[in-house]
């Protein structure tokens, strides 16, 4: 009798789908298939979870909402209650207003900072890594993940990009100097339909 359970213990492991290990990419060839999966995507909005931890607590802050995106350079975040609040990036132009009805915040960021910047490195095939890039990429179970680190300069440390061979994003991490970490989860993906420039407003 211990022998048929062993047997059948054996026969049902032998069935469990064996654990896929990560496939490490040069960095050269993640960063290309980073820009191969989004080159067809035009816009895109999608719901979102995002975890935000600050250096300065201990509690994490999870909020949930919208993201919008439109290249070369629109960038449009709305979280909902009871962290209510819009952010709005257009190139290197930052508007935030946290709460119904407050005060609308306007910053500069330096231009190697915005949007088309960083897009302009994606437009065309790549033969190198851009000058002060740091990538490491891998695949598993048809997911990439590809770390960017930016360099010495900037506000961020390491960005970390999770997304599917036809450009659904999955996962998105912000890690900054300070100490601060943003993650965010995407659900509900729509590309391509043709959003406008009064879809990246603040109300």
């Amino acid at each position: 009798m211990k022998q048929l359970c062993m047997y059948l213990v054996c026969a049902l492991l032998a069935l469990l789908p064996a654990t896929v290990q990560a496939r490490a990419l040069p960095a050269l060839e993640g960063l290309e298939k980073l820009r191969q999966a989004f080159a067809a995507t035009r816009d895109f909005t999608a719901e979102i979870t995002q975890e935000k931890q600050l250096s300065v607590l201990r509690k994490k802050l999870v909020m949930k909402g919208t993201i919008r995106f439109k290249k070369p350079d629109r960038f449009l975040l709305v979280t909902l209650a009871p962290y209510s609040g819009t952010t709005i990036l257009k190139d290197n132009h930052l508007e935030q207003r946290v709460g119904q009805g407050g005060e609308l915040q306007r910053m500069v960021l330096p231009p190697d900072q915005g949007l088309r910047h960083w897009f302009s490195l994606l437009d065309k095939p790549l033969t190198r890594l851009p000058d002060g890039l740091k990538v490491r990429a891998e695949v598993q179970q048809g997911i990439y993940t590809v770390v960017v680190l930016p360099g010495e300069q900037g506000q961020m440390r390491e960005i970390t990009i999770q997304f599917l061979e036809d450009g659904t994003m999955r996962r998105l991490v912000l890690e900054e100097r300070n100490g601060d970490k943003t993650v965010m989860q995407f659900k509900n993906l729509r590309k391509n339909t043709g959003l406008s420039e009064t879809d990246f407003r603040i109300n």
